[in-house]
């Protein structure tokens, strides 16, 4: 019995101590791989896409799908910012994970892909993906 619990300490002993947080940085590490590996897998590109002005969006029906260039000028919530194209304003949507590292200012220039998405309180643009714009 006394073997068995010895073993049983042991084994708590070592599996606490994989779990456990340590100050390596293997996070930023493997943030920065993920990056790296998303920008290397492309897709298709449509030449024809071409930027849209905000006020061309919120003429978009609901889901439809949009490609803007602009700015962002202001954090309003969690995940909510509010874009200007320099003419128009529009309040976009941009989860953590679109943002993949990025740290963007109010004088970066971005491109922005999402689909529009029209609420009772008014339209938001839901954004899949952002990069700076060149």
């Amino acid at each position: 019995m006394k073997k068995i619990s010895f073993l049983l300490a042991l084994l708590m002993l070592f599996a606490g101590n994989v779990y456990a947080k340590h100050d390596c940085d293997c996070e930023k590490y493997c943030a920065k791989k993920e990056h790296k590996m998303l920008k290397t897998h492309g897709g298709f590109v449509d030449s024809a896409v071409k930027p849209m002005s905000v006020a061309d969006v919120q003429k978009l029906s609901d889901d439809a799908y949009a490609t803007l260039t602009g700015y962002i000028t202001k954090r309003l919530s969690d995940d909510e910012y509010n874009f200007t194209d320099g003419v128009n304003n529009l309040i976009v949507e941009i989860d953590d994970k679109v943002w993949m590292g990025q740290t963007i200012t109010p004088k970066d220039k971005i491109l922005i892909t999402g689909k529009v998405d029209k609420e009772l309180t008014g339209l938001k643009f839901d954004v899949k993906s952002l990069m700076l714009d060149d």
